[in-house]
């Protein structure tokens, strides 16, 4: 007869498991939420881009982009990170919410007035007084995202993501309709001003929407939310500064309409990519936080993490570089042979990166910001220099292998020794749950450069959407064939994508066999 110690043991046991099953589940649900929000945001985005391609000029993108670079950088300097704040209370009290709204709308009135001042700067740094306008234009975002109902978060805190995710559809597809709109009826660059600021109105308004909230001004909870948020800021604010400095050096080394299309193609080549990880980064973040007391929980956690985004990291990135001239031609045009190299070079970057991804939540999970913040600054101390070489010796070539060397090497060398202060995990631990997507993507990229080869040049629409539905399908086809058939001979790992979907079917399975057939009539 079990003593009644070890009877109330097991039954703790049982509540943890069914426990942490709930907290999956839920992670599981809330990922595919995401993911279709996200890959709906990105399509219409994509459309977005296409279309205004196609009506406005490289010369408008490269004016747009150096004012949505100053914002960005700005953005990311002044932000506080109270979202990420609030989610680490376990619980969050009124004041915390009062404090939240106070420190953001005081940042977005400031963010507002900065960038209107910072537009005659730019104005006179790059001789083009159009700057003043597009600064001013752009201002209007802080100011109203600062605004937003602070209670929006606790969406994100319960996995609660499908409210989120239609929002920010919404938001995406009112930018689509007024930017076409606009630059249809005008052809100015500012119909990508008017198309982000009717978007940041429509967003702001759904905050309260869903979350009501009287803003009321309280400093309470400050040193709460700064003690938490200091680190994350500061490394938000260094990344932003490694990420877009290139920006301003290479409109002003390459020119506004050079500068444009490489823009283009940076944001077209991280766009498939970021529709892959952006889900499961915001999902991990809280879920890591749930079991970041089980060190072994967090180590396969990770581990089936890194193996699942790296899957499609690497078939998105090596898939995007293979198909980068046929889609080019086809979306934007023939004019944009700039875009096609930038999409070679760094989709494939980006999709290494997201292996790394994970890093992130946990590190904020487990209260580890000033390590994300360490680790970010290193990285800009090695980019800045490797970037300013290359672009001022060799242009924009330069500019790409500099880019490809500093996103690739350094940058994987910095992330790998993180996670192993994170987890425990060893640089084999890391290594070794990728290797089917590593064979996987050279044999895709085999098959498809050897069959591309033979291929007369494509001169027409008709000839790209032939080359992109083929390169897209067979590619497609070898590397999930050889990545399931690694799988299977290599004793169908639980540690992988391919575990992950089993599940998935599986319980799909179970629950078609339980619904009751009807008798017939």
């Amino acid at each position: 007869m079990l003593s009644k110690g070890l009877v109330e043991q097991l039954e703790n046991a049982n509540l943890a498991g069914q426990k942490n099953e709930k907290i999956g589940a839920k992670a599981l649900n809330a990922s595919a939420i995401l993911l279709f929000g996200v890959i709906y945001n990105r399509t219409v985005f994509l459309a977005t881009t296409v279309v205004l391609a196609r009506l406005l000029s490289p010369e408008d993108f490269g004016l747009v982009a150096l004012g949505t670079s100053l914002l960005t950088i700005l953005l990311a300097i002044t932000e506080l990170s109270l979202g990420s704040a609030l989610i680490h209370q376990k619980e969050i009290t009124e004041d915390d919410f009062n404090t939240a709204f106070t420190l953001g709308a005081i940042r977005g009135v400031l963010l507002a007035a900065l960038m209107v001042v910072s537009g005659y700067i730019m104005a006179e740094a790059y001789h083009d007084e159009r700057l003043i306008g597009v600064c001013a234009g752009l201002a209007v975002r802080p100011l109203l995202t600062g605004l937003g109902s602070p209670k929006y978060i606790t969406y994100s805190k319960e996995l609660s993501f499908g409210t989120v995710a239609f929002q920010e559809g919404l938001n995406f597809t009112i930018q689509f309709l007024v930017s076409v709109a606009w630059a249809y009826l005008t052809d100015s660059y500012w119909a990508i001003v008017a198309g982000t600021v009717a978007a940041s109105v429509v967003g702001t308004v759904m905050t309260y929407m869903a979350s009501p909230y009287v803003p009321k001004i309280s400093f309470r909870s400050l040193s709460k939310l700064l003690h938490f948020s200091i680190w994350l800021t500061l490394n938000q604010a260094v990344s932003a500064v490694g990420n877009r400095f290139d920006n301003f050096l290479a409109g002003g080394w390459l020119g506004i309409a050079t500068f444009g299309a490489y823009n283009v193609g940076n944001n077209t080549a991280g766009l498939i990519t970021q529709s892959a990880i952006l889900p499961l980064q915001r999902v991990l973040f809280p879920t890591f936080a749930k079991i970041s007391h089980d060190k072994q929980r967090v180590q396969s956690a990770f581990q089936r993490s890194q193996s699942s985004l790296f899957a499609i990291g690497m078939a998105v990135g090596a898939g995007q570089a293979l198909v980068a001239e046929p889609f080019v031609y086809l979306a934007l045009g023939p004019h944009w042979p700039v875009a096609i190299l930038v999409i070679q070079v760094i989709a494939p970057i980006l999709g290494w990166q997201i292996v790394f991804g994970p890093a992130n939540a946990l590190a904020s999970a487990l209260g580890q910001t000033k390590m994300l913040f360490n680790r970010t600054l290193l990285l800009l101390i090695f980019r800045m220099p490797i970037v300013f070489i290359g672009l001022y010796f060799y242009g924009l070539p330069g500019l790409l292998i500099s880019r490809a060397i500093s996103g690739g090497i350094v940058v994987s060398i910095v992330n790998i020794y993180v996670v192993k202060k994170l987890t425990g995990l060893t640089l084999w631990d890391q290594l070794s749950v990728t290797w089917r997507s590593w064979v996987s993507g050279l044999a895709m990229a085999a098959v498809v450069l050897g069959l591309g080869a033979n291929s007369a040049p494509i001169s027409s629409h008709l000839d790209a959407a032939y080359a992109l539905a083929w390169m897209i399908s067979v590619g497609g086809i070898v590397y999930c064939g050889v990545h399931a058939f690694l799988w299977v001979v290599g004793g169908r790992s639980e540690i992988g994508i391919e575990a992950e979907i089993a599940k998935v079917l599986t319980k799909i399975y179970h629950r078609y066999r339980k619904i009751p057939q009807r008798s017939p009539l």
